[in-house]
């Protein structure tokens, strides 16, 4: 590949020195902004090795026309710098670090002696105590409408202590979800203790907020004054079973977030738990759509903190990051304490990122099917099989059998999200002396496969499922033609359980959506092989035997039926060729049948 010559210029005279590069296009354009130890070693490594790039490194260097580049004195500096400078540019192929996500805020305006909670779309610290950032506005105000009732707080547009008693308490009041501020019988201080509680709960601290609520209770009773301890005994009841609602962990004084991603095409879901005082408070997810990158992990923290209330003291990461300790270093830099970068491979750590994955799975299903139940579920089942791409058509074959005498198979088609029932096939298994699933199987599949993309059969299918283990799936596997192959295995009560393939089961029960869909289609996969043997199997008990006589076929036969309903008689063989009109050799093998029974 040949580049610019004023690129090949640049890069002979490029110094080694630590700094951000700035990659530019043809219209002087920024496209990417990187950072590096030795810019002359890390700018150069893009325009030789072309061909072991990934395709989003080749696609970039392909625009490159010119750079630039910034020196600092430190790694650091330049992490800083990348950042600054991403921000600032939103360059095409850091996507990554170019999520402008503008995360609400929760605040108390401590100069007001009666604040009210309020959500903030930027972080201002002049004057008031701030929560978050919290993932989405709806969070948000959820978390502040739940606060505001379970402490009493006011929400109304009075001014106190300038409006004391002016105009009556309005419904909160009277429903007990307001304090009653405006009654003038609530000292500064005393709604400070509720401040001090709503600050607690907004923290996640639930346990030290239970224990100094009990405490108050208890001497609240002890003074007698019952009508304090029983408000206090509700606020308890209220957090205990807001708390109670929450995932748990096994450190109960855990802040913590846990972040993981799943992939789908070029597209890139990162989850993120929220853990405070070992309770899950919110999860996050942010999606990006297009230039990813295989090791997005350092990428996202970079761009994801951004602001010392955001971090907490640990993150569990599926991997460790590139430049693991440099990130550490700035991540502790930012939270002005040390951060931990923690990687569970066993135990409730990789309980949680496997739940980290689920949430982005869904997030990811829920916005690329744009609401859309059926590419929603496609989606999902991409993922669960780790498909490329969305599966359109899905087979789902089944052998039914009443003995060898009756053995059918049926193929059911799921084809852009519904049964397409003009598609279904049936299958008479031929040359079968004993019962053998495994054999009917591989026929059946062996004579459908050979009819791909013909008008018979119609398209070829994304994924193959067998209703059966992994000896039904080893019976057809070399025959398959690379098409995904999986089978629906059951229960001991007959109940599908889950998905099995060479690389293992999968089970189904623990997602309820993809269990649904998966039983269904054994359900009906079923239904229609056993129909199918039924009615074949009743066809061959009322299938008269003169039709295996030498010669005789339906339309005979019924002729013959027709001028003998009760049978021949003593008719002669020429008499039944006349009367019947069939040939003299049928009419003889008709005689020897009643005559002789052969």
């Amino acid at each position: 590949m040949n580049f610019p010559k004023k690129v090949t210029d640049k890069l002979a005279v490029l110094t080694a020195r630590p700094g951000v590069y700035l990659m530019k296009n043809k219209d002087d354009a920024i496209i990417y902004v990187g950072k590096a130890k030795n810019l002359k070693n890390r700018v150069s490594s893009y325009f030789t090795g072309v061909k072991s790039h990934t395709a989003k490194v080749m696609a970039m260097v392909e625009k490159v026309a010119d750079f630039d580049y910034i020196c600092v004195n430190s790694e650091m500096e330049a992490l800083i710098l990348e950042n600054q400078l991403i921000k600032e540019h939103e360059p095409k192929y850091n996507i990554l670090l170019k999520d402008d996500k503008t995360y609400p805020y929760v605040a108390l305006d401590l100069k007001n002696p009666y604040p009210r909670l309020e959500i903030l779309r930027r972080e201002s610290k002049a004057g008031k105590k701030i929560f978050g950032p919290f993932p989405q506005m709806g969070a948000a105000a959820e978390i502040v409408r739940t606060a505001n009732d379970l402490f009493g707080l006011a929400t109304c547009n009075r001014q106190f202590p300038r409006d004391f008693r002016k105009g009556r308490p309005c419904l909160r009041y009277h429903i007990g979800n307001c304090v009653g501020v405006c009654t003038g019988k609530v000292s500064e201080a005393q709604y400070k203790e509720r401040l001090d509680e709503v600050t607690a709960f907004l923290k996640g601290d639930y346990r030290v907020l239970v224990t100094q609520l009990t405490a108050r209770m208890e001497q609240a009773a002890e003074n007698l004054e019952f009508e304090k301890a029983a408000s206090l005994r509700d606020r308890i009841v209220k957090i205990e079973k807001l708390g109670q609602s929450q995932i748990v962990t096994d450190d109960k004084s855990a802040d913590r977030d846990v972040i993981d991603a799943v992939r789908l095409g070029e597209m890139l879901a990162v989850g993120i738990l929220m853990i405070r005082g070992g309770r899950l408070l919110m999860q996050d997810t942010v999606v990006f759509r297009d230039g990813l990158e295989e090791n997005w992990v350092g990428a996202f923290l970079q761009g994801y903190y951004h602001e010392k209330v955001q971090l907490p003291k640990e993150i569990l990461l599926p991997y460790a990051p590139e430049e693991e300790g440099l990130l550490i270093e700035y991540l502790s830099n930012l939270r002005g304490s040390t951060v931990t970068l923690r990687y569970p491979q066993r135990g409730k750590g990789t309980e949680l990122l496997a739940l980290c994955r689920k949430n982005a799975q869904e997030k990811l299903a829920e916005r690329e099917a744009g609401g859309d139940r059926v590419r929603k579920m496609a989606l999902l089942i991409a993922e669960t099989l780790g498909l490329p791409e969305p599966p359109n058509r899905i087979e789902m074959y089944d052998i039914s059998n009443f003995g060898s005498e009756s053995m059918v198979g049926g193929m059911i088609v799921w084809e852009e999200g519904r049964f397409k029932r003009s598609a279904y096939r049936r299958f008479e298994i031929k040359d079968q002396l004993i019962q053998d699933d495994y054999a009917a199987t591989r026929q059946m599949l062996a004579r459908r496969l050979s009819h791909l993309n013909d008008e018979e059969f119609g398209a070829k299918p994304d994924v193959i499922l067998m209703d059966g283990g992994l000896q039904h799936i080893n019976a057809v596997a070399d025959i398959c033609k690379g098409i995904p192959l999986y089978g629906l295995v059951k229960d001991r009560r007959h109940h599908t359980r889950g998905l099995v393939s060479f690389d293992g089961e999968l089970d189904l029960r623990s997602d309820p959506a993809l269990y649904r869909f998966f039983a269904s289609l054994q359900e009906e996969v079923h239904r229609y092989a056993i129909t199918y043997m039924k009615k074949k199997h009743s066809k061959k008990m009322t299938r008269s035997p003169l039709l295996d006589l030498p010669g005789m076929g339906e339309a005979r036969l019924k002729r013959f039926k027709s001028a003998y309903p009760k049978g021949i008689g003593e008719a002669t063989v020429e008499e039944i060729a006349k009367k019947a009109g069939i040939p003299m050799d049928v009419a003889e093998a008709v005689c020897r049948y009643y005559t002789e029974g052969v």
